[in-house]
């Protein structure tokens, strides 16, 4: 069988493409009109080619129209359209001489029909023919320069195409034409728009190569587009996308080294140039990749690189089909579009990594500086805390001093006339005691006046007054020292002491709140004192401390029976002992009302506190700890539980 029209023997001149005035079927004319009017207004393709065989397929009434694209490889077409669906038969061949199909389809003649003077046999032409096929006409979609598709007609009758038949398949043709080219010009404008938005949007680098490549190889049919990106460290090239080459082939040429005859995209890297391989199998510079290409069915890559501003390679663009073949003006306009806008994506990728790098560098040396600044303002409300607390002490020694001071001489002079009040008294005692064995015959008037000043008690009981006073002398005399050692203003340097004089001198100032308070019973003091040898320390610091966790335990065990009243049972226990060879330790335990967990870890912040405004400065805890922690290299740990009380546990170095 072969394509017959024996009203036609010479090559038909294509009609102009403005006009179809020739068409002598108005139906025709119309259904051309609908058509171009259609190719303007449908971005589709796909839809254009579908409305023109179902046009053909109406106007002239046959039973198969198909339409052919040419691919990008220019070896291969592909059915895009056809009535009715074409089942199991193949929808790409490939064409054995592309320069005789495209000479068979020049300008002058888009018709190939039997017995054209081209000479070309139709048996042989490589399109699949539709079962019960008798009769039918192939006309090339011919654009400016080269062909882009082919229009095939059957009909399953012998069957005569008149003129007008034939004109009215060269009028189709030439608005699919228009349509392909017009679409191609659109696609790459399109293209760029696209692009373009993704990088100003700000997304992502790989999402931006994949989009570039999708676009392309939608106008690009039967091509892979893939983008390789160099590494300046490793001098190779780095998958950057390849949506759709094969996936062992893409991951094959991840790594790729930048060099002389290193393939397309290894070559074109270290020229700075496009490289064009046309046939793969031939070409030098994949000798040492070709049996890798040819397996995967690579036959062509045309590659370029895309630049940066000053001239530095950034990557590859590449263009890759399955047979050999030649780039044309769209492939070189396509490769300049692609590389220029994979350059413009991957400065913009360099600019924002630059930004983030920057602002990540901003926010790292704005978080430095704001530690920076809280650990200063830490420090300087620790010194503020000492400063506070040493004036305090420091207040405090002078005027323990000075109360000594003034309290010791009334007390060493009353202390020192006691004696010689005993002595006179004795004195007299001996005088009167004497004077009554001489004159035991009293007047009676002198006999009353001692039965009434009872001189027998008076006798009895001048001698334990005096030693009351001697004792309350002493009681004062102790207290001052007491007083003086708590303070120790006259010992800055480290000294070995004994804690348990320091705890017990605590407890002395302390006394007056141990005691019943009236509306409180008086706290149970429970002292479990180990053997402890003499402790090198800051003895008026550590006597601080004391101070601080013994007035905050007699605080917590006020507040607790406040709360519950007669029921509870205020206790307090100090307990010393050596934690290890070299250590000692020191707790102090109250059963109050505890510290909630949520607070425990505030408790050592300078300035925190729980008590009432005017009721604590939230400095004793802060000191202390820092007393503990960094004057004497120990540690103050607390452990707490509701309803059951808190210990507070210092422990230093001997």
């Amino acid at each position: 069988m072969s394509f017959a029209n024996p009203a036609i023997h010479s090559p038909l001149m294509a009609p102009d493409r403005a006009t179809y005035s020739c068409l002598s079927d108005r139906n025709a004319q119309m259904v051309i009109t609908a058509l171009s009017q259609w190719a303007l207004l449908e971005n589709q393709l796909d839809r254009l080619f579908e409305r023109a065989v179902q046009a053909v397929t109406e106007v002239l009434k046959v039973s198969y129209s198909s339409i052919w694209r040419v691919l990008s490889d220019r070896q291969s077409l592909r059915r895009v359209a056809t009535i009715p669906a074409a089942a199991n038969e193949p929808t790409e061949v490939t064409v054995a001489n592309v320069p005789l199909v495209q000479s068979l389809f020049s300008v002058e003649s888009q018709l190939l029909a039997a017995n054209v003077p081209l000479g070309h046999d139709l048996q042989n032409f490589p399109l699949p023919l539709p079962a019960n096929s008798q009769s039918g006409l192939l006309l090339g979609v011919v654009g400016r320069d080269q062909l882009l598709g082919l229009l095939e007609i059957h009909h399953e009758q012998p069957r005569s195409f008149s003129e007008d038949d034939v004109y009215f398949l060269q009028a189709v043709t030439n608005v699919l034409a228009g349509a392909i080219e017009r679409r191609r010009s659109e696609a790459l404008i399109d293209t760029q728009s696209r692009v373009l938005g993704s990088i100003a949007q700000g997304a992502k680098l790989q999402f931006v190569f994949n989009q570039l490549c999708e676009l392309l190889e939608q106008e690009l049919p039967g091509a892979y587009c893939s983008i390789l990106v160099l590494d300046p460290e490793q001098k190779c090239l780095r998958a950057g996308a390849a949506p759709s080459l094969p996936s062992e082939f893409a991951r094959g040429v991840d790594g790729l080294m930048i060099g002389e005859c290193a393939g397309s995209c290894g070559t074109a890297a270290y020229r700075g140039e496009p490289v064009f391989a046309t046939d793969i199998a031939t070409n030098p510079l994949w000798s040492s990749f070709r049996d890798f290409a040819l397996s995967h069915g690579i036959r062509a890559c045309w590659s370029s690189p895309f630049l940066a501003a000053n001239g530095e390679v950034l990557g590859t663009f590449a263009l890759s089909h399955r047979f050999p073949c030649q780039p044309t003006a769209y492939h070189r306009e396509v490769i300049n579009t692609a590389a220029s806008l994979a350059s413009i994506a991957m400065e913009a990728h360099r600019r924002a990594e630059a930004l983030q790098a920057a602002n990540l560098s901003l926010e790292q040396k704005v978080e430095e500086r704001t530690a920076k600044l809280q650990d200063t303002l830490q420090r300087l409300r620790q010194a503020q805390a000492q400063l506070i607390q040493a004036e305090k002490m420091s207040s405090l020694g002078q005027m323990v001093a000075g109360i000594a001071h003034e309290i010791n001489n009334p007390t060493a002079f009353i202390a020192g006339n006691l004696y010689h009040m005993e002595t006179y008294f004795q004195d007299l005692v001996s005088i009167i005691q004497a004077y009554q064995a001489e004159y035991p015959n009293l007047s009676p008037a002198m006999r009353d006046r001692l039965a009434e000043l009872d001189f027998d008690f008076l006798i009895a009981d001048l001698p334990q007054v005096l030693g009351s006073l001697q004792s309350g002398c002493q009681r004062i005399t102790n207290i001052v020292l007491g007083l003086r050692n708590f303070s120790r203003l006259d010992e800055s340097s480290m000294k070995a002491v004994d804690l348990h004089e320091g705890l017990d001198n605590t407890l002395m100032i302390l006394n007056h709140r141990l005691i019943d308070q009236g509306d409180r019973p008086a706290i149970q003091v429970t002292k479990d004192y180990g053997p402890l040898p003499p402790v090198t320390c800051h003895a008026n610091q550590l006597n601080q401390v004391f101070m601080n966790l013994l007035s905050n335990a007699i605080d917590a065990l006020a507040d607790r029976w406040a709360q519950e009243g007669a029921g509870f049972a205020p206790q307090l226990r100090i307990a010393t002992r050596l934690s290890q060879p070299d250590r000692v330790q020191i707790s102090i335990q109250d059963n109050g009302l505890g510290i909630p967990e949520a607070l425990r870890s505030k408790i050592f912040e300078p300035f925190y506190t729980t008590k009432p405004i005017g009721q604590g400065t939230g400095l004793g805890l802060a000191i202390s700890y820092q007393i503990v922690q960094e004057q004497h290299q120990g540690s103050l740990g607390c452990h707490s539980t509701a309803q059951e009380g808190t210990t507070f546990t210092v422990e230093i170095p001997i």
